[in-house]
């Protein structure tokens, strides 16, 4: 009998934590898994830590690059705030408590409604920050990418990855706003191809680069 993938999950991080401490062979089994399923790595790492008792270790793992995700998610947000514009419907987290956490943690971060002249169109962000591109000049995206997008085309609403390069979370260097449908399969971001894609850092040029995005490609919901 086939077992559902949140059980799966909950399987195989508590496989990994049971003797109390995540071994480098349980991290690459982890990362496999993760691979395997489009899943989110670091997610599920956080998952198991949780279950053992080498909280400095899930404290080292999820501190740094959980602090830069969300004051990156912080900055996006603060290009949406204008609420006769824009409203937020959802903001996600990645919360986990013991081996607890929410099916929406496998959401984009990100469910905005939006006032364009031609009405109201809803969609999804998913926050990405980046120190710098890599020596290839790309940014590699999560397995969880397929994920959002086909939740997105499942509610039947685009998705964007908005994507931060350089600087700091709250303040890069390059922004950029990317319609998913532009990302092929390798799910990779290459800093020539989407220099299109590049959005100044504020409110006025989000919305503005929506609206031109909406009115080129699809319908607005009236």
């Amino acid at each position: 009998k086939q077992i559902p993938l949140s059980e799966a999950i909950q399987w195989i991080a508590k496989m990994a934590a049971k003797d109390g401490v995540i071994s480098q062979n349980e991290r690459r089994l982890l990362k496999d898994f993760a691979n395997e399923y489009s899943l989110d790595a670091n997610k599920l790492y956080r998952l198991a830590y949780a279950l053992t008792k080498d909280t400095q270790q899930e404290v080292e793992l999820a501190s740094a690059n959980v602090i830069k995700g969300r004051r990156f998610e912080e900055f996006v947000v603060s290009l949406v705030a204008d609420k006769s514009r824009f409203k937020l419907l959802a903001w996600r987290s990645d919360k986990i408590f013991g081996n607890t956490y929410a099916a929406e943690n496998l959401y984009p971060d990100l469910h905005i409604r939006h006032k364009i002249p031609t009405g109201e169109v809803e969609y999804f962000i998913e926050c990405k920050y980046r120190s710098s591109w890599d020596k290839d000049g790309n940014i590699d995206l999560s397995n969880q990418f397929l994920r959002y997008r086909n939740f997105a085309k499942e509610h039947n609403c685009e998705l964007f990855i908005a994507i931060g390069i350089g600087g700091t979370p709250s303040n890069p260097d390059e922004f950029l706003i990317i319609p998913s449908r532009m990302i092929d399969i390798s799910k990779k971001i290459n800093q020539n191809r989407f220099n299109p894609c590049i959005c100044d850092k504020t409110p006025e040029d989000i919305h503005s680069y929506i609206c031109n995005y909406f009115n080129k490609r699809v319908p607005s919901k009236q």
